[in-house]
């Protein structure tokens, strides 16, 4: 007896060992901390570890990793609860990996077992959901793929509701060319010939079923602490985590999950980026980057995989010229040109406009388009000086002379008077170049309407000039007012990361914020390109967003700059 004492302690203490690490590792799990609960069930081997494995990691959105346990579960389990819960994770698995072939086929063979419990109700509801889910596009390509001919059958007849004739005649096509019996051929025929004519209207978007996870790739240099622009980069995605936390705090359906990837002020690095997150993290959008130059990269990256990009601050006029999935968020310089336009036009109805532009630099392009926008309202364009004002040293005593307030010199001269003038002055010069213009003006006694662009928020006013000249600029800031949700942002943002959010926390948070409610609208993806043109005023923090059914935020406030021009705009 005294020899098998040792023997049962041998076998004992594994099994108590192995009890003690699984119920902890089910503590992690319950208490959501599921990466500890990972790591602890991956090191044991039964079937069950092996599923709460594959659910911890399919709740850390490792859905590749996920896959490979949960596999192991569903085909290694003796108990078919454990085999029926891995069925039904391995169909929401490949959901995410946009699988839908054969997280169908998974759900479809839960839903025809003898499972009586909820999770067959779980497995039908999602069934169903994805199948209404799917695109034109998509249903055909699953369709191709699936194995299961009862599940053809029933993407098919669910596609009346959500195709056009020609399209569900297409697919009902195909599924016939599927089926070798011909019997069941003529089946198939008849069923869904009759199921054509009663199709439902065609929503604007799908609903995307419970438990969607989008996810979004967020491309910005790292810098290191010591350098001016790292505040921009780390401020931009803070404001961008703390978007993603606010839509998963009150979405219990659909969530949210954002990785970051470092594009390095390189090209290369950036593509590589892109590529990483949209082909094997299967992003839904993509957000950044920072700089111009690997922003055109990704264009053209956007472009051919078909996800769309949002770029928070680049403001280039060429960068999605050509492309059709990117989206600036900052408006480009000819934008703030137009703006102005209609301002000047339609709200302080000025009819004989002058514009004053460097040669050479962005704020031709603004120039350009305020003639332009101008001229189509009806103004008339008095004087448009496009000059190299660095290479006369920056004197403008020459351009200024059709502001002249010197009658003889205005009759030899034929000169027009101007009600205002545009000078869109951007870059380093740009300081200068205001105060010369407004000394000048004031030195003639003249005092035209003054209009230029988001650089003159920096102007510095004399007194009298605070009163002599009316001052308006366009800018993408949102005018001062308050708000309580925007107390409740500055709270948050300063409990959450321990700092004053900045204005690239604003423009951060509020271009993540408006591409997370077109994903919501969207419901599937594939639509997001839509929901982004379409989508109605946003009304954020730093900035207001509206694409107008284009890619490029059209939406730009004109603020006054000068008392006079306060005033006016009170009256």
């Amino acid at each position: 007896m005294k020899n098998l004492i040792p023997v049962l302690l041998v076998l004992f203490i594994p099994a108590t060992l192995f009890s003690q690490s699984f119920d902890e590792a089910l503590g992690h799990f319950r208490a959501e901390r599921y990466t500890e609960a990972a790591t602890l069930f991956s090191q044991l081997e039964d079937e069950r570890s092996s599923l709460f494995a594959g659910k911890s990691y399919l709740s850390l959105f490792e859905y590749t990793l996920a896959n490979s346990y949960l596999y192991r579960a569903y085909q290694t389990a003796d108990d078919s609860r454990i085999r029926e819960e891995a069925a039904y994770s391995l169909g929401q698995s490949h959901f995410h990996l946009k699988n839908f072939d054969k997280s169908l086929e998974y759900l479809h063979q839960l839903i025809e077992s003898d499972n009586r419990t909820g999770l067959r109700n779980d497995a039908r509801r999602l069934y169903f959901q994805i199948l209404d889910y799917l695109s034109r596009s998509q249903r055909f390509d699953t369709l191709f793929r699936l194995q299961n001919p009862s599940v053809r059958y029933d993407l098919t007849l669910r596609s009346r509701s959500f195709l056009d004739s020609d399209s569900f005649q297409l697919l009902v096509d195909e599924l016939i060319k599927m089926t070798s019996d011909e019997r069941e051929k003529m089946r198939l025929k008849n069923e869904l010939s009759r199921s054509q004519s009663s199709r439902s209207v065609i929503s604007s978007f799908p609903i995307a079923p419970i438990g969607t996870v989008y996810h979004v790739g967020v491309i910005l240099p790292e810098f290191d602490e010591n350098d001016p622009e790292f505040s921009i980069s780390r401020n931009l995605y803070f404001g961008m985590l703390l978007a993603a936390e606010d839509l998963n705090s009150r979405n219990i359906d659909q969530k949210v999950k954002l990785s970051f990837r470092n594009s390095a002020e390189n090209t290369d690095t950036t593509a590589r980026a892109f590529i990483d997150l949209v082909a094997a993290h299967k992003a839904d959008a993509i957000i950044g980057p920072l700089f111009s130059e690997p922003a055109s990269r990704l264009a053209s990256l956007s472009e051919e995989f078909q996800i769309p990009m949002i770029a928070p601050l680049a403001n280039s006029d060429q960068l999605n010229r050509d492309y059709n999935y990117t989206f600036q968020i900052n408006p480009t310089f000819e934008m703030h040109g137009r703006a102005m336009a209609r301002f000047a036009v339609q709200e302080l109805r000025l009819d004989t406009l002058a514009i004053i532009t460097e040669k050479d630099s962005p704020s031709r392009l603004a120039a350009l388009g305020f003639r332009h926008e101008a001229e189509k309202l009806g103004a008339h364009i008095s004087y448009y000086i496009d000059e190299d004002f660095a290479s006369t040293g920056y004197d403008l005593t020459d351009v200024m002379e059709v502001f002249t307030t010197d009658q003889t010199l205005t009759d030899s001269l034929r000169i027009v008077s101007s009600k205002a003038v545009y000078a869109p002055f951007t870059g380093q010069a740009s300081t200068t170049l205001m105060n010369l213009m407004l000394n000048d003006l004031e030195a003639r006694g003249n005092n035209p309407v003054i209009l230029g662009g988001a650089d003159w928020e920096s102007a510095e006013l004399t007194p009298f000039q605070e009163r002599y000249f009316q001052i308006y600029y366009t800018s993408t800031g949102v005018p001062t007012a308050y708000r309580p949700s925007e107390e409740f942002f500055i709270e948050d943002y300063r409990s959450r990361f321990g700092l004053e959010p900045d204005y690239f926390s604003r423009i951060g948070y509020d271009t993540a914020t408006y591409l997370f409610n077109s994903l919501e609208r969207a419901g599937n993806p594939v639509y997001l390109t839509r929901a982004l043109r379409t989508g109605s005023i946003y009304h954020g923090f730093g900035t207001s967003i509206h694409f107008n059914e284009g890619r490029i935020n059209q939406r730009l406030h004109i603020h006054p700059l000068s008392e006079s021009a306060k005033n006016r705009l009170n009256r």
